[in-house]
């Protein structure tokens, strides 16, 4: 995790606002360049908290912060800070970088959107991001910076520049979601699905739902949620939201209705968007539907920023993919290669089947699945494993690649569902050579598996090997 720029904080500032105190180094009036809670991406200037996490006390960098050119450190104890450097005493760090965060957030004129959900959070921001840049001066979150500590890092890139600040929000227990809607105080929410991730946190989905519930739960009165109406959790959410609930989906009765959806395979896909009585075609180089129902997410918090449909619908029509999040590559011999292998969740792998499904293989070539575990799941790893599995005969797969050894179930119930070419490999790497060795002219592969897998190995060997120069990703 590295550092947040653009600040304008005094040390003393800081210290008024984290309830901390300065000390050493005559720093008051110092203003740091940016914050940082890791030294290995610190940057000369920056301010740095000494972070006590489940893993690693901040602390023991302090030194280091400094010798990098730490403008000061931000700590809770006294005894780790170096002779002659300048610091803010608090009593929690992390709770001292969140305070720091709301106080910015708060004292500054930004629209604030967070973004939550199971599947899609990253993309929907990005997309979000990309609309609007047209029409408006857009801070969004870095990566997935959507944390206890991402989030007010990403908070802290706010200077007087932006008007629209997006924000992407993560969480893994009750109470996380809560906290974040406390330091970013969003003028929209929006929630993307409610789907099988992150279970082994959660007695079932529907109290994996109530955490997610805690982002609407804590904004404001007056403020808008956008809710995916065709999950029904999100719904129930929706109706107990205190603010203006707006809707996207595909039902008949979405504020924001997709309609006529056409699959083009790995290279994208269409839709018709309707809202307030017009209809108007959308164009993206996203690959599925699951992809469209982001896309009519990221429109809709548009329109509701103010922002015009039809310029951004354009804007839309030229992004690409971020890599490993769903960007297809083209590869000599007719074939493709789509890699979404950043994550995976129950459902997002069945939509990137489906898109594999209607992806038409070149002959001689096939239909290959490269697979990996779906991590965090709980005590329903075994099933949505086996569901998995099931489902790769019907989306027309030629070859499966079964990674990790919660595939395991995958495989054994692709075998018993007729699939007749089913291999399996232990880590990614050895998955990798097994597919370059085994790749024909005019395969289409699809990459996707949990982030602890490392699929990415997959793409890069496919790509070292087979990888089309003249179509190095995406388009139309």
């Amino acid at each position: 995790m590295g550092s947040a720029a653009m600040t304008a904080e005094s040390l003393r500032e800081v210290a008024s606002v984290t309830g901390g105190l300065v000390v050493g180094g005559g720093g008051e009036d110092r203003l740091p360049a940016g914050y940082s809670i890791d030294t290995r991406t610190l940057k000369p200037g920056d301010l740095f908290f000494a972070i006590v996490g489940p893993k690693q006390d901040g602390h023991r960098f302090a030194a280091e912060a400094v010798l990098k050119g730490a403008v000061a450190i931000v700590v809770s104890d006294q005894a780790a800070i170096p002779e002659g450097c300048a610091a803010v005493i608090v009593k929690d760090t992390t709770r001292a970088l969140q305070d720091l965060a709301a106080g910015r957030r708060r004292n500054h004129r930004a629209k604030v959107v967070g973004i939550t959900g199971s599947a899609g959070k990253t993309t929907t921001k990005e997309m979000t991001r990309h609309v609007l840049e047209g029409s408006h001066n857009v801070m969004a979150s870095r990566g997935n910076l959507n944390n206890l500590f991402g989030l007010p890092l990403s908070l802290l890139d706010l200077d007087e520049r932006h008007d629209v600040a997006i924000l992407e929000m993560g969480m893994s227990t009750h109470g996380e979601l809560a906290r974040l809607a406390e330091i970013a105080d969003p003028d929209v929410g929006v929630l993307t699905n409610v789907s099988g991730a992150h279970l082994q946190y959660f007695a079932d989905l529907d109290d994996y739902a109530s955490a997610k519930a805690e982002l609407f739960e804590g904004m404001r009165p007056g403020t808008t949620g956008l809710f995916n109406s065709d999950d029904p959790r999100c719904l129930r959410i929706a109706a107990a939201f205190r603010g203006r609930a707006c809707t996207f989906g595909v039902d008949p009765g979405s504020e924001f209705r997709a309609s006529a959806y056409r699959s083009e395979g790995m290279l994208g896909s269409t839709f018709e968007l309707h809202h307030e009585g017009r209809s108007r075609a959308v164009r993206l180089r996203f690959a599925g539907i699951h992809q469209a129902m982001n896309a009519t997410a990221a429109l809709a918090t548009g329109v509701l920023l103010g922002a015009g449909l039809d310029s951004m619908i354009a804007r839309i029509a030229e992004m690409e993919p971020q890599m490993m999040r769903g960007r297809s590559h083209g590869l000599r011999g007719g074939g493709r290669l789509l890699d979404d292998s950043y994550n995976a969740n129950p459902a997002a792998m069945l939509a990137a089947l489906t898109v594999l499904s209607e992806t038409t293989p070149n002959p001689p070539g096939r239909r290959v699945a490269v697979l990996g575990d779906m991590l965090e799941l709980g005590a329903e790893s075994p099933a949505r494993h086996r569901e998995i599995g099931a489902r790769l005969h019907g989306a027309g797969v030629g070859v499966a690649w079964l990674v990790g050894p919660l595939m395991t179930d995958a495989a054994e119930t692709a075998r018993a569902g007729g699939l007749s070419d089913v291999r399996t490999a232990a880590t990614a790497a050895e998955a990798a050579r097994g597919v370059v060795e085994g790749i024909r002219p005019g395969d289409v592969i699809l990459v996707k598996g949990s982030r602890g897998i490392g699929l990415e190995r997959v793409t890069r060997a496919v790509l070292d090997a087979l990888g089309d120069e003249q179509d190095p990703g995406g388009g139309h």
